[in-house]
């Protein structure tokens, strides 16, 4: 007799496998980022097909196979019907959920991970602040849960505390440089103390915190620009 799991799962993608199947990518609560067999999803009226579309949080029963596993059963607690009504915040959810499946191995449970992201697709289904900025904060928070938190108080040339001036931020480095040091660091961008600011608060605060932090647009500018940067370079190296 197959064994069976029950678990809560954020759905990543979904692909059709062979005449009738789909092939669906999970990331659970219990067991990190899977991928699991769907038989019969691509079957007119398939009543498991509406609970496994991606972009949804679903609590599963999974079976184990001899060879892979597949799903028993499928019941969405969350299908996220705001993000996907609105084109900006559909954009945005992609966006996390294609970088989250690109940094994020298999089989690596990690709790604060599902939290994080199941947390930023809560928020922006329900905020009003754009969710462009929304999604800059979550890719700098996800980050560093990853292991990839950049240094944010200390030069990373000399070790001094930054001054609330104008520093620089470097991608490749992971981190700030003051004034004097920067000049060493040819591929750094200039970073204001206010766009600083706001990337501190992110690390150090929850999102549903953030989701009403005001700025002045240049600022979110400078700051989306910088964490994209980061997020770039942790992707391609």
């Amino acid at each position: 007799m197959a064994s069976t799991f029950n678990t809560r799962g954020i759905v990543i993608n979904r692909f059709a496998h062979r005449e009738y199947d789909s092939r669906v990518t999970v990331y659970t609560l219990d067991f990190g980022k899977i991928d699991l067999l769907a038989r019969g999803a691509q079957r007119s009226g398939s009543k498991l097909a509406a609970h496994i579309e991606p972009l949804s949080l679903v609590d599963l029963m999974i079976i184990k196979g001899k060879r892979t596993d597949y799903i028993g059963s499928a019941i969405v607690n969350d299908s996220y019907a705001a993000i996907k009504a609105d084109l900006e915040k559909l954009q945005a959810a992609g966006k996390a959920i294609n970088v989250f499946n690109r940094l994020v191995r298999h089989d690596e449970k990690d709790e604060t991970l599902f939290a994080l992201l199941a947390e930023f697709l809560d928020i922006i289904s329900r905020s009003d602040q754009k969710a462009t900025r929304l999604l800059s904060l979550w890719s700098l928070k996800f980050l560093a849960a990853l292991g990839y938190k950049p240094e944010l108080y200390n030069c990373l040339g000399c070790s001094k505390r930054l001054e609330p001036t104008e520093n620089y931020f470097s991608a490749s480095r992971g981190g700030v440089f003051c004034p004097a040091c920067s000049k060493n660091e040819h591929q750094s961008e200039k970073l204001d103390e206010t766009s600083v600011k706001i990337m501190r608060l992110a690390l150090s605060h929850t999102l549903s915190d953030l989701a009403n932090l005001r700025a002045e647009e240049k600022d979110w500018q400078r700051v989306g620009g910088a964490i994209n940067n980061l997020l770039n370079f942790n992707i391609h190296n």
